[in-house]
């Protein structure tokens, strides 16, 4: 073979092996665009599902607290049986009904406010709609004709949440059993009624959007809105059309709606799919996957009742591929001359093409770690990682500010020691219960709730996820990733208190009232300290009500309570069981102490007339007074026997104290 057909040879090969290269780079270039592509949808898709089952249970926490209301159960109760005689429209029901709204509307307003709840209902045994916050004008309808989770709520007894689409409201509800609290010991407590609070998407789907920084939108197919939802409260539709594709029941952006508008939605076939749209100049990634509510759960082969969207800019992404595939192609073509050369002429240029290609290669992998660099650095949620040993390695500004370390002061120091060595109460922190170390111990992601210690020594509540990191079989360190959540403890104890408290007095209601009185029985029975149980009523209170009206009332009763809790010792507990009745539980107390302490409040209050936008108004109360005695199992017996001494001092002339004992 001559010279020259062997050169022929040579660079037919080496044209064939850089074109096949070339090609080879230009389809994995495309494949690692996909896959970035679809890991991403997969994450903004877990995202999502995760908020939302949060935001069930947040729900349905909500709606069992507001079940919890004693007045609220009373009121039920009342309203079941004027249904029961005159039907959702019979006058003694309008009055429960508005009896029931004026005595949760603070609540209503405050859930509005703060929380974003937008829907809140009440609905009898039977699926009977008694009372719509939202709607106040829209009751008596039949639910289950509808929805499964009241009809599901009443049948287990237990609560629920869920997405529905009802006549007024679509979105994710919860609901739990309303019991009457006023049976006998041991006898099954009635169910009065199902309570529902439900949150819209609009204003979830922007704070989610707000955080991630894409677009969310839900869209609700046209059979379930007009089979379910009355045409005033229906969302608005893809458009006028008869055979529009769906109805738009949120979107945190407006593209959305744009794309509706031009049709320019791919076509879409109820499973989970990504498509590349364009809005303007700018290329989206188009998320799409089914929304099933909560029948569609129950029963997966029924149909969704709509489709999450989510969409996020990928331009970037697509142009940086684009770019990759071109600076592939020209680099490989300059290294096939170069290659030609080298073969014709020198190794020398071998050598100096290969350093060409290795400073390229490592201004690529610079540029990769300076962006998972400026990604860590400039991350919401606080970031570090830790060794085998518990050393930490590495920690982003997110976390030096929450725990208010300088990076020198945590990097190589034990970061178990440093902010994990102690729980909320004070209590030593065993590194057999730190997640960090059960994730180094057993090489698994574990996600839980956690205190950890600022460097001022102070703790606070944090949700955190640990996530190992591997090498082969064997864990290395873990990565953390955490998040303070002070304001959602601060929320649920606000909520907590809303539930214990009488809004009118700020004494503990009934409820609360009865479950420390069954504790105090419980210590008692335990220790023998002896104890008492005042039962106060306000004297001939109807003439208040019946001669200034029920404003006036509400301030006797609020300066009543005020004078009340200062004639009390620290660890007495007042409460309000009834309208005008009160109760004391007197820890530590005996027959003398707990006499004298009923007398000086009766004196107290007939001394101090309750000023009031009517001028003073005087008042008078009558006391019963018991002990704890031998035989008292619950807070049933002691009210029973105060009551009773409470029923005497009314007969023998109110304004005066009488005990069971004396």
């Amino acid at each position: 073979m001559s010279y020259r057909s062997l050169v022929v040879l040579v660079s037919t090969l080496l044209m064939a092996i850089f074109a096949g290269v070339a090609l080879f780079g230009a389809r994995l270039a495309e494949r690692r665009l996909a896959d970035t592509l679809a890991g991403e949808a997969q994450r903004l898709q877990t995202a999502y599902e995760v908020s939302q089952g949060e935001l069930q249970q947040q729900m349905m926490a909500l709606a069992g607290m507001i079940a919890a209301d004693p007045q609220a159960a009373a009121l039920l109760k009342s309203a079941a049986a004027a249904v029961d005689e005159q039907g959702s429209g019979g006058e003694r029901a309008a009055l429960r009904r508005q009896q029931l709204y004026l005595h949760l509307y603070r609540a209503w307003g405050y859930l509005q406010r703060e929380l974003g709840v937008r829907q809140m209902q009440f609905v009898l045994p039977g699926s009977i709609s008694f009372l719509r916050f939202h709607a106040p004008a829209e009751h008596g309808d039949r639910l289950d004709e509808l929805r499964r989770m009241p009809a599901d709520v009443e049948r287990s007894r237990q609560p629920r949440s869920g997405f529905e689409t009802g006549r007024t409201f679509a979105g994710i509800r919860g609901a739990a059993p309303v019991f009457d609290t006023l049976v006998r010991p041991g006898d099954a407590p009635e169910l009065l009624a199902i309570v529902e609070t439900g949150i819209a998407f609009d204003g979830y789907i922007q704070r989610l959007s707000e955080r991630t920084g894409v677009g969310f939108g839900v869209l609700l197919e046209p059979a379930a809105v007009t089979a379910a939802m009355w045409e005033s409260y229906r969302p608005p539709a893809a458009s006028a059309r008869a055979d529009a594709c769906c109805y738009l029941l949120a979107a945190s952006r407006g593209e959305l709606a744009e794309w509706m508008a031009g049709e320019a939605l791919p076509p879409y076939a109820g499973i989970a799919r990504a498509d590349l749209v364009r809005h303007g100049e700018t290329t989206f990634q188009l998320i799409r996957f089914p929304l099933r509510d909560y029948a569609g759960l129950a029963e997966p082969a029924r149909p969704p009742v709509g489709s999450v969207l989510i969409w996020q800019d990928v331009g970037t992404a697509i142009a940086a591929a684009g770019r990759y595939k071109r600076e592939g192609a020209i680099n490989l073509l300059v290294a096939y001359l170069v290659t030609q050369l080298l073969v014709l002429f020198l190794v020398r240029a071998l050598r100096r093409e290969w350093r060409h290609q290795l400073t390229e290669q490592t201004a690529r992998v610079g540029a990769l770690l300076h962006q998972n660099e400026v990604l860590l650095m400039t991350a919401g949620e606080g970031i570090f990682g830790v060794d085998r040993k518990h050393v930490t390695t590495f920690i982003n500004p997110a976390a030096q500010k929450m725990l208010g370390y300088e990076p020198e002061a945590v990097v190589g120091r034990n970061m178990h020691a440093l902010i994990h060595q102690r729980t909320a109460g004070g209590e030593v922190c065993a590194l057999a219960n730190c997640p960090i170390a059960r994730t180094l111990d057993d090489c698994q992601p574990h996600v839980c709730e956690d205190w950890l210690v600022r460097s001022d020594g102070s703790v606070f509540p944090v949700q955190m996820t640990v996530t190992p990191i591997r090498e082969g079989s064997d864990c290395n360190g873990a990565v953390i990733v955490f998040r303070d959540i002070s304001e959602l403890k601060e929320k649920e104890a606000a909520l907590t208190h809303l539930a214990r408290t009488d809004t009118l007095t700020g004494l503990a209601n009934r409820r609360h009232f009865i479950e420390q009185l069954n504790a105090e029985i419980q210590r008692w029975q335990r220790n023998s300290h002896q104890a008492a149980l005042l039962m106060v009523d306000l004297d001939f209170f109807k003439r208040v009500n019946d001669t200034w009206g029920h404003a006036i009332g509400d301030e006797v009763l609020g300066h009543f309570a005020e004078t009340l809790r200062h004639s009390l010792r620290r660890i007495d507990l007042p409460g309000r069981v009834g309208g005008e009745e009160f109760a004391v539980l007197l820890p530590d107390c005996n027959a003398a102490d707990a006499r004298a302490a009923a007398e000086r409040l009766r004196q107290l209050v007939e001394s101090q007339p309750a000023p009031t936008a009517a001028g003073p108004v005087a008042i008078t109360v009558s006391i019963g007074v018991t002990l704890f005695q031998a035989g008292d199992v619950s807070g049933d017996q002691p009210l029973l026997r105060a009551d009773r001494a409470l029923y005497r001092a009314k007969q023998a002339g109110r304004n005066r104290v009488v005990c069971d004992f004396c």
